[in-house]
This record gives C-alpha cells, sequence and structure tokens, in this order.
C-alpha cells in the first residue's frame, strides 16, 4: 500500500478517485510496481508526484506477558 500525497483519477482503476492520506491502491484492485513508479516520479504531464512511499504494514504483536507469579 502506498500513501497518496495529491488527488487524482486512476485510469487504470476504472477512473477511482484517490484523495491525498488515502491508502493506494483501493479493493479490489492491485498494485502494478511499474504505475506506482510512475505515480511516485513527477516526470509528467502535471509535473507532481501522486504516491509516496511504501505503507508497511506493521505487525501487531501483543505482548503476552504473565503477571501472574506464583
Amino acid at each position: 500500500m502506498y500513501e497518496v500525497i495529491h488527488d487524482f483519477y486512476e485510469k487504470d482503476h476504472k477512473n477511482t478517485l484517490y484523495k491525498k492520506g488515502e491508502t493506494y491502491p483501493k479493493e479490489p484492485y492491485n498494485a502494478d510496481p511499474e504505475r506506482v513508479a510512475y505515480l511516485q516520479k513527477d516526470e509528467n504531464e502535471y509535473k507532481v508526484a501522486f504516491l509516496g512511499n511504501e505503507i508497511k504494514k506493521e505487525s501487531k504483536k501483543k505482548s503476552s506477558k504473565s503477571d501472574s507469579k506464583e
């Protein structure tokens, strides 16, 4: 998943609107690595990048401390 840093319509996702602060891609779409690389660069007709860095899913490990000392 990637952070959207500028609003845009994704032509490869049936013109789905992505707004700043949302994540890319939305369900049920997948992220094509070539498309992501293009959207992260400002080398396009709009001179702006649309996607930021990849958002890593944090593994939420719950601490299983057992404070039951006998």
